[in-house]
């Protein structure tokens, strides 16, 4: 009978987080479709807006926001951490599609008319990029400060090393479920019947269902922090004034240890990458879809197929190699559809004309765009999180409030940093495609060696937690 109920509550604690997940997730394909289209065809001039509002938007964000995490997490427990953090990104959102993106021309107007101020002609030039770089870094912290940094380090204080690896690949289910989740919603807020083929009503129409699932979210979130806290040395209310948290003691830890400078290498190497190569792809896509509705409606498209692809990987291949395979080779999926996406894709767009090969050089963008997402969201995810369940309590949060919270923004950033110069010497997005192609297969190759290092460490670690 205590077996029966044992297994009973695992079950409900697996559906809790598999909702938790879901739903974040549901949440940050909503903003990522809506961030790269007011970056490339609305309120941006194109796809090198983004890399710029990379490196002068997301990346001090991201900073802030781990300054933040880490003052809440020092004095709150990480529930009310979540709420907060979540309270205050909703809010957000909701007050930039009904208040400031309408507000937007009566403000370039203002500016443009307002000759007491110096500069306002540049002012009201770049005004509409400014409030597009606001939305497009909140955007990009949801995803690590909601799901990252919040809900995997409680879920990893939580869960044994070889009960996370029976575990984690059905639970990255949930994102797969999110994404193709995200493709109808997305749909429903184009429609006519309730757009009016408006984009400004579209936007406040998503906001609204991200509100809904952000609450949703929330509510499982503390669900299962109260089932949890049942056994009461398992949850503590916030961190044990023993292991204070802060953001220099957690980089020195991170640059004293060889595993995490590994971890945290592959990570930042591995968005390098991926965003060269993403940077490309959604400039070409406007191409094809220069309305932002339409632009806006393709990445409903991409966000159905990506959940899909990850849903086949997250129920069979992810589980097969987990069980089967040493945690390298789980890793080693990522790079090697970087290579295999890649590779075809930056071929063509520098061998033949644009104007003969879009449609497809779209269908092959949209291949690496799903498959490396996918990659990334089972078997990268996976094998990355159970790399964390292997170190100490503090050294895991410590761990991820640098490499989940500053690598990868670093990581972005420094393709963005990299990108504009390439844009800029090149003349034009798609001009840079040649020499962002060969850096991209460079950094990709050096992930790989790392990954195969990192692995050698990893199964120490295993072994060493295996014999205790």
């Amino acid at each position: 009978m205590k077996k029966l109920l044992a297994n009973s509550k695992q079950w409900i604690l697996f559906a809790l987080m598999l909702g938790v997940i879901c739903f974040l997730n549901t949440g940050y394909s909503l903003l990522k479709s809506a961030r790269n289209t007011l970056a490339v065809v609305d309120l941006g001039k194109d796809a090198s807006s983004i890399p710029f509002f990379e490196l002068f938007g997301a990346m001090p964000a991201s900073i802030i926001m781990v300054f933040i995490l880490t003052y809440l997490l020092n004095r709150h427990s990480m529930l009310k951490v979540f709420w907060i953090t979540l309270t205050g990104f909703l809010s957000f959102f909701i007050l930039f599609a009904t208040v400031l993106y309408p507000l937007i021309p009566s403000i370039v107007h203002l500016l443009m008319h307002a000759q007491e101020i110096p500069g306002h002609l540049v002012l009201a030039h770049f005004a509409p990029q400014f409030f597009s770089m606001l939305f497009f870094s909140m955007a990009e912290l949801w995803k690590i400060a909601l799901l990252t940094v919040l809900f995997w380090s409680f879920v990893n204080a939580h869960l044994p090393v070889e009960e996370a690896k029976k575990m984690y690949a059905p639970l990255m289910l949930g994102a797969s479920l999110g994404t193709m989740l995200s493709g109808p919603l997305i749909k429903l807020c184009t429609l006519e019947t309730f757009s009016a083929q408006s984009w400004s009503n579209s936007l406040t129409i998503m906001m609204a269902l991200l509100t809904l699932t952000g609450v949703l979210a929330a509510l499982l979130y503390t669900k299962l922090w109260y089932l949890l806290s049942e056994t009461p040395s398992q949850v503590p209310s916030s961190l044990a004034p023993r292991d204070p948290l802060s953001v220099k003691g957690a980089l020195e830890q991170c640059l004293k240890s060889p595993y995490l400078l590994l971890l945290g290498w592959i990570t930042l190497a591995d968005y390098i990458a991926y965003t060269f190569g993403e940077v490309i792809f959604l400039d070409i896509l406007k191409q094809k879809f220069p309305h932002p509705q339409d632009y806006f409606n393709y990445h409903g498209v991409l966000s159905f197929w990506n959940g899909l692809l990850t849903a086949v990987s997250a129920l069979f291949i992810t589980p097969y190699f987990m069980k089967h395979y040493r945690w390298v080779v789980s890793s080693l999926a990522m790079p090697l559809c970087l290579f295999v996406t890649q590779i075809p894709f930056f071929l063509l767009l520098w061998l033949t004309p644009l104007e003969s090969s879009l449609n497809l050089l779209v269908t092959l963008g949209s291949l690496f765009y799903c498959l490396v997402r996918a990659a990334k969201y089972t078997l990268f995810d996976t094998s990355k999180e159970i790399s964390f369940l292997l170190l100490p309590p503090l050294e895991k949060i410590q761990g991820k409030l640098i490499i989940d919270g500053i690598c990868s923004r670093v990581g972005r950033a420094g393709a963005s940093l990299m990108s504009l110069l390439l844009i800029t010497l090149s003349g034009g997005v798609l001009a840079s495609g040649m020499i962002t192609g060969v850096i991209a297969m460079f950094v990709n190759g050096a992930s790989l060696i790392s990954t195969v290092k990192l692995g050698r460490l990893v199964d120490q670690k295993t072994a060493a937690t295996s014999s205790q």
